[in-house]
C-alpha cells in the first residue's frame, strides 16, 4: 500500500512540475538591452533613410533598373508578371522609364513608404507601424532581388524589421516613450487609441 501511495505522490509531483515548466516566466529586458534595441532601430531607420537618395522624385530614375531586375529574377512565380503589368505597364523600353504611364505614381508610393519607415524608426514614432511597413518592403525586396544579389542581404533586413515589430524599441530614445502611456490611457475609452497604442 505504501508503494502504491508513493508512486501516486511521485506521479502527482511530476505532473505539477511539468505544469510549472510549461508556463515560461515573462522575459523582461534590462535597460541596457532596451537601449541596444533602440540603437538598432535608429541604425535600421538610417539605412532606410540613406536609400532614399538614389531614387529621388520626380523621376525616380534610380528605381527603374531595380524594378526591371525584379520583374526578370523574382523567386516567387508570378511576381515578375505582376510587376510587368503594374510598374512596367506600357513601357516602350526596359532601359528608361520614359513613356511608362504607371511607373512614376507607383514609384512615388514606394518612395513615400520608405520615407515613412525612415522617419518612424529614426525618431521612434509609431515604431511598430514603421517596422511592420519595413517588413513588408523588405519581403518585397527579398522576393524580387534575392537571386540578383547576396541572398541573405534582404533576408537579414526582413529579420531586423521583424525584431522591431516584436519589441517596442521606440520606447527608449524615441517619441513612443512619451506617446505610449497616453495612448494606453486613452485606449481604455477609445478603440482607435487602443489600436494605435499597439503601433508604438
Amino acid at each position: 500500500m505504501s508503494l502504491s501511495s508513493s508512486a501516486h505522490k511521485l506521479k502527482r509531483l511530476a505532473t505539477t512540475a511539468s505544469e510549472e515548466s510549461a508556463v515560461a516566466p515573462p522575459i523582461t529586458l534590462s535597460e541596457r538591452s532596451s537601449i541596444g534595441l533602440a540603437l538598432l532601430r535608429i541604425l535600421v531607420g538610417y539605412l532606410w533613410f540613406q536609400q532614399l537618395f538614389w531614387k529621388l522624385p520626380p523621376t525616380f530614375a534610380g528605381l527603374y533598373g531595380y524594378v526591371v531586375r525584379e520583374s526578370q529574377h523574382a523567386i516567387l512565380p508570378g511576381y515578375g508578371a505582376l510587376l510587368q503589368h503594374t510598374f512596367l505597364a506600357g513601357c516602350p523600353s526596359l532601359s528608361s522609364p520614359v513613356g511608362c504611364t504607371a511607373f512614376v505614381p507607383l514609384a512615388a508610393c514606394v518612395w513615400t513608404a520608405e520615407l515613412l519607415v525612415a522617419i518612424s524608426l529614426l525618431f521612434g514614432l509609431f515604431t511598430r507601424f514603421g517596422a511592420l511597413l519595413a517588413t513588408i518592403l523588405a519581403v518585397q525586396l527579398y522576393v524580387g532581388l534575392a537571386y540578383t544579389e547576396w541572398i541573405w542581404t534582404y533576408g537579414m533586413l526582413v529579420l531586423l524589421a521583424l525584431v522591431l515589430v516584436a519589441v517596442p524599441a521606440g520606447r527608449r530614445l524615441g517619441i513612443d516613450l512619451w506617446l505610449a502611456p497616453r495612448l494606453q490611457a486613452a485606449g481604455q475609452h477609445h478603440r482607435l487609441a487602443r489600436i494605435a497604442s499597439w503601433l508604438v
